[in-house]
């Protein structure tokens, strides 16, 4: 993609473009979201702790892996590519990008991921398993087979419009969106001036 600056994040455009869009999109949104936190990734966590700089985990909430389906496209018309499709991989490259020595999960529990990363961070930190966590989500409609296993499970929406436990409703229309969270426990918050 053209937007996407694959040198800012120390990745070759080369391996840029085989990418899952999800994973670039997030890495942006993580950036972000620690730049709008008033931090960069150097500054979020720097106390040491276990032996590690930077102790923040980083949760993200995933579902859909069907971006290597254009892979096996190819493959099947002859072009041998591959594309990457891991959903851990979205959440290890903001770590590794980053240098954050703490958890680095993704997660599918399907609608409530994103909600779930939130509580899994949250939870991460009263356990003092990291000082500073990253929760969100990425969901991107990246191959038509997701529309395709919708109708045909029955799961979408006959006219297009979502009406969750509403009168008329039949299914739901599916959404596109990104986002993520700074965390940290208040106290510490409130201690290191942040605005919160």
């Amino acid at each position: 993609p053209q937007s996407f600056d694959p040198l800012f994040f120390n990745i070759s455009p080369k391996e840029a473009a085989a990418l899952d869009p999800q994973e670039r999109l997030f890495l942006e949104c993580v950036y972000h979201a620690i730049e709008d936190s008033g931090y960069t990734k150097d500054t979020l966590a720097p106390q040491i702790k276990f032996g590690m700089n930077n102790n923040v985990g980083v949760f993200v909430g995933v579902m859909y892996e069907e971006y290597q389906l254009y892979a096996a496209q190819q493959q099947a018309a002859g072009n041998m590519i591959t594309l990457g499709a891991s959903e851990a991989s979205i959440a290890n490259r903001v770590s590794y990008y980053c240098g954050f020595h703490g958890p680095s999960m993704a997660l599918d529990s399907m609608c409530s991921s994103s909600l779930v990363t939130v509580h899994l961070a949250c939870k991460s930190i009263r356990d003092d398993e990291c000082d500073v966590a990253i929760a969100g989500g990425v969901n991107l409609s990246i191959h038509p087979n997701k529309f395709f296993m919708l109708g045909q499970n029955g799961f979408a929406s006959s006219d297009g419009r979502c009406r969750s436990f509403g009168k008329g409703g039949d299914g739901y229309t599916p959404g596109e969106g990104v986002g993520a969270l700074v965390l940290k426990r208040k106290s510490k918050a409130i201690e290191d001036g942040d605005h919160i």
